[in-house]
């Protein structure tokens, strides 16, 4: 196996030159004009469709920044969230689901369907690389249900191809066994060794360069993902299947370097709509990271501009009282309570100073002292104001498995040892997140470059902390609070993880804030709001049909577009 660094570096010169010289122009033409889909290769199309899987900036503008991470505490607007932030869910527009349709699933399709019209000879060499589509095809299919429920699965993606017009929709619970199949399935093929030597996707595989063994355990990893899901709509069978699981051939993902992460240059993400550019650090979060002394915590955030020589300006320019003294706590966060960041007591961390200073070339120019952090800009976008870095989307990662595997051992799902797991978890997530700073090159509020690795040291005090160090009494509630600091980078999975536990919470180890508004505490949305079909839509007897099939369980909530209901593996 190749080994991340230069993994790294030919995916750069793969996304950085040939995507953004012609090939991804030509891709879209491709894929949108069935007369010549023929011209392009199933292994470009495979390329084609991961690049779909992350390359839509509404997603990381109205679904991550302005929606999802709001509600689950993981930032706020630069001045703190507004009474409405929560009703004002229309934001989040469900973009993954537009991304299936047919730029995900559909380039899938359209890879099996090439290789269908190949010699006999030529398709034997493809089986791997099909079962490797179905895997990814798998999972976005899980990722879109996750939020929206029943989907046209089955009968979809085949028009082009003599099929129907008018797929009829899955139930997510017929989906969810759909996709645990198909996965296993796949697993199982690409653990065979077959007759005909294999092809190879090589540097269309944007993810493992055609790597099968690390496909195996991306497949079996996923399975436990969706396994998971079911912990309150059917716990024997989760168990079943959690067993299973573990047991499969190939095994799970197993280290830093097997884990399921698509990386890109600079300009992939860069500037606009990707930009988390002036949005706030959360004050819970931040304060249990600063008690506790998280390394990731200068990873996830930047330090205000409080700095000593500034702050000795501003008494000297009389902009503070001569009796203040310098706080040297860098990290401050704003309360994610819309109530609480508006209230007086806050007030005056939201009134930034301004001072004159002297600048590099002896000119006096005006600085701005701001005693709030901001979340790291270019975490989530490299390219941000000229940055050079590596952009990083993890969707499954060695961290994220360690702390399912540490979940399951504290709920006595399985027998293996809960404090073993999270142990190796907090150790995963820190190495992961120092990995990606580094890499994206982040930077402090002026510009500079400020990544600081995490030291052995560092880690040992940390892990010794009385909320950080294992506690069995209270496991389960310091597995979810690091598996949500762990999905700093995968929104949609602290989501899942605080609908499916009710954690973190305001009264566990990582205490989040209740979020009162007008003095009214709000409930946070449960999945996206499904748009109710035109008459004139082809498929509008199947949408209607899927939708009566949800409402007929009584969490789905009021209608379709019910952002409090309920999708079904969500149960009360």
């Amino acid at each position: 196996m190749k080994k991340t660094s230069n993994i790294i570096l030919m995916l750069t010169a793969l996304i950085g030159i040939t995507i953004s010289s012609c090939k991804k122009e030509q891709f879209v033409e491709l894929n949108t004009d069935p007369s010549i889909i023929d011209k392009i290769t199933p292994e470009q199309q495979f390329m084609n469709s991961v690049i779909n899987m992350h390359a839509d900036r509404f997603e990381a503008y109205y679904d991550n920044f302005r929606a999802i991470m709001p509600w689950m505490q993981m930032l706020t607007a630069l001045n703190g969230n507004s009474v409405t932030f929560i009703s004002d869910a229309a934001s989040f527009r469900n973009v993954r689901y537009n991304n299936f349709y047919p730029k995900v699933g559909g380039n899938l399709t359209d890879m099996e369907e090439l290789v269908k019209k190949m010699s006999p000879e030529e398709q034997a060499k493809r089986v791997y690389e099909i079962e490797i589509a179905h895997i990814v095809k798998a999972y976005y299919a899980f990722y879109v249900s996750d939020v929206s429920g029943s989907l046209p699965y089955t009968d979809a993606f085949m028009v082009r191809y003599g099929g129907t017009e008018t797929p009829k929709y899955d139930t997510q619970e017929a989906l969810f066994e759909l996709l645990d199949a198909q996965l296993k399935k796949s697993a199982l093929a690409l653990g065979t060794t077959q007759a005909t030597m294999q092809a190879s996707l090589g540097t269309n595989d944007l993810f493992y360069q055609g790597n099968v063994a690390n496909w195996i355990k991306v497949a079996n990893s996923t399975r436990l993902r969706i396994a998971m899901r079911l912990m309150k709509r059917d716990p024997a069978k989760m168990k079943t299947k959690v067993l299973e699981i573990l047991a499969a051939p190939g095994g799970l993902i197993n280290s830093a370097a097997e884990s399921w992460v698509f990386r890109a240059n600079a300009t992939y993400a860069d500037g606009g709509d990707w930009s988390a550019a002036g949005l706030r650090a959360p004050k819970p979060v931040v304060d249990f990271m600063y008690a506790n002394g998280d390394p990731r915590i200068r990873f996830f955030y930047q330090e205000n501009t409080f700095t000593k020589a500034n702050f000795d300006a501003a008494k000297a320019q009389n902009k503070i009282a001569a009796s203040a003294t310098f706080d040297t706590r860098r990290f401050y966060g704003v309360p994610t309570s819309p109530d609480a960041s508006a209230a007086p007591a806050f007030a005056n961390f939201f009134n930034n100073i301004t001072i004159s200073v002297v600048n590099s070339t002896g000119q006096t120019v005006n600085q701005t002292m701001d005693s709030l952090s901001l979340i790291q800009p270019r975490l989530f976008a490299a390219g941000e104001n000229g940055g050079k870095g590596i952009n990083a989307f993890p969707l499954i990662t060695y961290a994220d498995v360690c702390f399912m595997r540490a979940e399951l051992a504290a709920r006595a799902v399985t027998a293996e040892s809960a404090e073993d797991w999270y142990n190796k978890g907090v150790n995963a997530s820190i190495a992961f997140y120092d990995d990606l700073a580094n890499k994206a090159q982040i930077v402090d509020r002026n510009g500079a470059l400020s990544y600081v690795p995490s030291t052995s040291t560092e880690i040992a005090a940390y892990m010794a902390k009385s909320d950080i160090k294992f506690d069995a009494t209270r496991a389960l509630d310091q597995i979810i609070g690091q598996a949500y600091l762990n999905f700093f980078k995968q929104p949609n999975e602290a989501w899942a993880l605080y609908k499916r536990t009710g954690m973190p919470n305001s009264t566990t180890v990582l205490k989040l804030e209740k979020i009162i508004a007008s003095g009214t505490e709000q409930v946070i949305p449960r999945r996206a709001s499904l748009a109710f079909p035109a008459v004139t839509n082809l498929n509008y007897q199947n949408i209607v049909a899927a939708y009566k099939v949800m409402q007929a369980d009584p969490d789905f909530g009021q209608g379709p577009g019910d952002i409090l209901g309920r999708v079904w593996w969500d149960k009360k």
